[in-house]
Formats: structure tokens, C-alpha cells, sequence
């Protein structure tokens, strides 16, 4: 019966700890380009010194729909819908871990999930995959840049209420905006970053910055990955309310970006694209964090896989 339970146990937790996450785009290299990445041995490889120039080398960074913007407040229509920001407080085994990138800081794991309108005003499903830095912000607000700007990126999956063939934009992403404050303490969340004694977060909960807002205002609108391959799949909502970062915690951001070569100013961020016509949304997003955590899709065949190794147990 012990080795029933362990089945038992590692059927739940596969149940539990598998999702079906709609698949990106392949990237479109243009004539010539292979394969385009983070560096300068080939001259293909992208940095931010290169940026007005990513469109040669992969197709859709020149596409119509590209992000960042230049958000002009007074040209935004009053949204009808709003996004459900109700994140489920993740499992005490679930952690983020640092992602080696050359380009940003980057947290990733498996989080909490949201329920996102689109454009097309649809909902849609969304689970946390990872944050990320960008200094100054990629964003501007009526042609101003803040001193640092987080994106949380959400991936939509396949499960039994949708299909990622229904979903346009498989990625939802919040942009949260930051200004340095003398008075603002550090994040604890950022720490894993600087701070060789931690490499993970453990009790992280996105709510946390949801909360410090004092203007829950966000503008929303169809845009791309602002880094190569620049895919045109995400829904965005950029929150223009600024968070408080210290001036000690911003420094250490900017001076991971200390390469004259790849970062033009210590920055990376993507310069402004056109808008090309596109509707921007404006809307108050509202904010109720829950306790219980969510029911997460396995893969059907993990789930009968361990189930076959229950069955022929309690068989034999």
C-alpha cells in the first residue's frame, strides 16, 4: 500500500503540475540570416546599439504591430472590460529561479493565473511564466520614459474550456512602471539578482506590487515581444500609475548593463514603434488576490501513464 500511495501521490502531483502552453511563432529570418542571437560575433547577432536595425535581421521586428509604444493618453478609448487580476498565491514548492540572459534580469517559474480580455474583447486564460527588466522604460507615457519598466509575462494554455487555436495573442503582458524614490525600500523579490546568498523566490506574490498603486489606471492594445523575434502575439497592459525603487536597488540594475558595446547608455530598452493605427484602450483594472490554489491541466497522457502504473500495482 506504500507503494500505491507514492503512485497515488506522483499521479496527483503530475495532475497538478503540468500545462499544455500555447505555442509562439517561429521566428522569420530574413535572406540570408540563419539564426539571430544575443552578441556581436556574427553580424546577425542583435544588442540595443542595433535596434533600429532588428527588422534586418528578423522579419517581424519591421511588421506593422510592434511594441513599445508611445502611449498619448488623450487618444485612448474608454474600455468596457476589464482584466481579471485575481492571482492564486502559488504552492510553497513552486519557486522562481534567475534565467541566464545577457540582455535583462529575468525571474522565471510557474505562477498564479489570470483571466485576460483581448482586444476582440474575448477572455482568455493565462498563467505566469516570468518577469523581467527594461531600463529606462520601454514605454513612454505622452512621450516621457520612467526610470525602469517590469514585464510580467503571461502564456495562455490549452485546457478544457480553450483552445490555443481560438487565442490570437498567446502571451498577456503587464508593464509596470518604476521611479526611483529616496524613500523607497528595497524589493525583495529583485534580490536573487544582486544578492549571491539567494537564488530564489520562495514567497513571492505578485499582488504585492498590484497593491502599492495608488492609480490602478492601465492602457491596453495589440503589440509584439520588444526583443527579437519581435512576435506580434501579445496583449498588452501597461499600467502608468509609477511604483517607488530605491536609488541603491536601481543602481544595481544599471550597472549590470555596464557593456558600452551591447548597451547604449546602460539601457535596454526598444526604442518607440508606430502605432500604425492601432486602438488603445484605457481602463481601471481591480485587484482581489485569493487563497485557494488552481485546478492546472495535465497532459492526457502523463495522467493515463501513471494511472496504468497504479492499476497493474494494485493488480498485481
Amino acid at each position: 500500500m506504500i507503494l500505491a500511495s507514492i503512485f497515488l501521490t506522483l499521479l496527483l502531483d503530475s495532475i497538478r503540475s503540468q500545462r499544455t502552453y500555447c505555442q509562439l511563432p517561429d521566428p522569420i529570418f530574413n535572406d540570408g540570416v540563419k539564426n539571430s542571437t544575443w552578441g556581436d560575433a556574427d553580424p546577425s547577432d542583435w544588442n540595443y546599439l542595433n535596434s533600429n536595425d532588428w527588422k534586418s535581421k528578423v522579419v517581424t521586428c519591421g511588421a506593422s504591430f510592434q511594441s513599445p509604444i508611445n502611449i498619448i493618453t488623450s487618444t485612448a478609448t474608454k474600455e468596457s472590460t476589464f482584466p481579471a487580476i485575481n492571482y492564486i498565491l502559488k504552492s510553497s514548492t513552486k519557486n522562481y529561479f534567475e534565467a541566464q540572459r545577457d540582455y535583462t534580469k529575468e525571474l522565471e517559474g510557474e505562477y498564479d493565473f489570470i483571466t485576460a480580455f483581448d482586444i476582440s474583447n474575448s477572455q482568455y486564460k493565462y498563467y505566469a511564466r516570468q518577469f523581467h527588466i527594461h531600463t529606462p522604460s520601454e514605454h513612454q507615457v505622452d512621450g516621457k520614459n520612467f526610470d525602469l519598466e517590469v514585464h510580467f509575462v503571461h502564456q495562455a494554455v490549452e485546457d478544457g474550456e480553450q483552445s490555443c487555436n481560438d487565442i490570437r495573442n498567446k502571451l498577456t503582458v503587464f508593464g509596470l512602471l518604476f521611479q526611483q524614490s529616496n524613500t523607497a525600500s528595497d524589493y525583495e523579490v529583485f534580490k536573487p539578482w544582486f544578492d549571491d546568498t539567494v537564488n530564489r523566490v520562495s514567497s513571492f506574490d505578485m499582488n504585492d506590487f498590484f497593491q502599492r498603486m495608488t492609480d490602478k489606471t492601465y492602457y491596453h492594445y495589440t503589440g509584439s515581444l520588444t526583443t527579437i523575434p519581435c512576435s506580434q502575439t501579445v496583449n498588452w497592459y501597461v499600467f502608468t500609475s509609477p511604483l517607488p525603487i530605491s536609488k541603491s536597488q536601481f543602481k544595481q540594475f544599471k550597472d549590470f548593463l555596464d557593456n558600452d558595446d551591447y548597451f547604449p547608455d546602460q539601457s535596454n530598452n526598444r526604442p518607440v514603434q508606430n502605432l500604425n493605427g492601432r486602438t488603445l484602450y484605457k481602463g481601471t483594472a481591480s485587484f482581489n488576490g485569493v487563497t485557494s490554489l488552481p485546478v492546472i491541466e495535465a497532459s492526457w497522457g502523463s495522467i493515463i501513464q501513471m494511472a496504468m502504473l497504479l492499476l497493474i500495482y494494485l493488480i498485481i
